[in-house]
């Protein structure tokens, strides 16, 4: 029974993630602030360099596995043990190459030694996203909160020793490893509590998964084209001060995608159990999925746009005021993404996977082509609006798929609930400007809140239905 147990670890997954976010925002300002735009910049190409190759490693195995593990009779530890094998040594493989492609590359020999370095940290990373499925099946995600703060708070705590020792550039990465393989270790740990993952090597139960798995593989890869490639595009065609710039305000845009995936992945097994033998309440519970997410996308869309260059302030001093602009642009993609996330995971619940390749295909081409045109004569916001527009496209066709699978599509009503109490909310974000920002969050909560139970936005029986759902 589901019993409260979504509900309960939406509350102590998003509860730790605003934790989470906090630690992130000291990180990454403490960082920015201490190396500067340039060598900011150099930190986040090494960043989304790394990243590409964590995509590589995927191999689509993690919303394959957490699909197949949630389904009635499935041999668990095969399934995960394999998939953990897997993507084990393919990570060590791909994440091998990273340092040798680097140099291959106009980067000066710090971004260079930076990636010999984080490769390590990328790898902890790669292998831990299969084991989170485990936690998502058996909604203890509070496990995985454990290992992920612990790990932040040892970046954390090591950045500002570093900086305060002023050790430099690589020394930051080098923090960003020893978070990582904290985090991994505890993951790790805490999962064999549920199933006791092993190394195994069943080739034909490895060919039968990366026949379903690869398309979706594909798919991401394709994703991270068009949502990383804009700062390696960047990186090559403009200085590194625009990186930094840029990446600021991505950095804050990554940091909130988290919340939809952590809330949708608790979803999915639901999603996975219904979608073929109960078509009602698959519906029900995707539309109830929606309407939360619409009821947060909205208010944080408009609340960015009125305090964006006082929160890149905040984080990075001065110094990056021009990344509030791109943070207005941004936090529009990011709306778009929240919304993508859920429907993805129903086109790989209705085991449509292979659209997702000619979805994410076009994206990454339009992606491509339009940074090409736009990066050159409009640096960091050229770069944004392409992202906003690649995610509105990709968007669209997967909703075009899913009405072409389901004949149905969730309706949107709640937006426009949510829009007139945002709206409402808008009112003192600008006639207070000039409050502090903390304030002015907490004034927007409430006001915010407050309108959406006026215009009936979202009733406690709705709230009730994902909460007392029987599995």
């Amino acid at each position: 029974m589901l019993n409260r147990k979504i509900a309960y670890n939406t509350v102590i997954s998003a509860g730790a993630r605003i934790i989470g976010l906090a630690l992130s925002l000291i990180t990454i300002g403490l960082v920015a602030r201490y190396l500067g735009q340039v060598e900011f910049g150099y930190y986040a190409i090494v960043l989304v360099f790394l990243f590409f190759f964590t995509v590589l490693a995927d191999l689509g195995l993690y919303s394959v596995c957490l699909r197949d593990i949630s389904r009635p009779g499935a041999d668990e530890k095969k399934i995960a043990s394999n998939a953990f094998t897997l993507r084990f040594f393919a990570g060590l493989l791909f994440f091998c190459l990273a340092p040798v492609i680097v140099c291959f590359f106009p980067y000066p020999r710090q971004v260079q030694l930076g990636v010999l370095i984080g490769a390590f940290g990328f790898w902890l990373m790669s292998n831990q996203q299969v084991l989170i499925s485990i936690f998502q099946k058996y909604l203890r995600m509070g496990n995985v909160v454990v290992g992920e703060l612990s790990g932040r708070l040892v970046q954390l705590g090591l950045v500002a020793f570093f900086i305060w020792r002023d050790f430099g550039f690589l020394s930051i990465i080098i923090a960003f490893v020893a978070g990582a393989l904290v985090n991994f270790v505890l993951v790790f740990i805490f999962s064999r509590k549920f199933i006791p993952i092993s190394f195994q090597f069943d080739f034909v139960f490895w060919k039968k998964i990366l026949k379903e798995s690869l398309p979706l593989a594909l798919a991401i890869i394709f994703t991270v084209i068009y949502f990383k490639l804009d700062t390696i595009m960047l990186s090559l065609m403009k200085p590194p001060v625009d990186v930094g710039i840029y990446n600021l305000a991505y950095k804050l845009l990554e940091n909130l995608l988290f919340f939809p995936a952590m809330f949708v992945g608790l979803v999915i097994p639901l999603m996975s159990k219904y979608v073929f033998f109960d078509k009602n309440n698959f519906r029900k519970t995707v539309q109830k999925t929606l309407d939360i997410l619409l009821i947060f996308i909205v208010p944080m869309v408009a609340g960015v746009f009125f305090l964006s260059s006082d929160i890149v302030v905040l984080i990075g001093g001065d110094e990056f005021i021009l990344s509030g602009g791109v943070l207005k642009i941004l936090i529009v993609a990011a709306g778009i993404i929240f919304l993508g996330v859920l429907f993805s995971n129903m086109i790989i619940s209705l085991k449509k996977q292979k659209s997702l390749v000619v979805i994410y295909g076009l994206g990454a081409l339009f992606n491509l082509v339009a940074n090409f045109i736009f990066i050159p004569k409009y640096s960091y916001y050229g770069a944004a609006w392409t992202t906003v527009i690649t995610e509105l496209i990709v968007t669209i066709m997967m909703i075009f798929v899913i009405y072409k699978a389901l004949d149905y599509l969730p309706s949107f009503g709640i937006f426009y609930k949510s829009a007139l109490a945002a709206l409402i909310m808008s009112l003192p974000l600008y006639f207070l400007s000039d409050w502090p920002l903390f304030l002015l969050i907490l004034l927007s909560f409430l006001v915010y809140s407050g309108g959406l139970w006026l215009f009936n936005g979202i009733t406690s029986e709705e709230i009730m239905f994902l909460v007392k759902r029987e599995v």
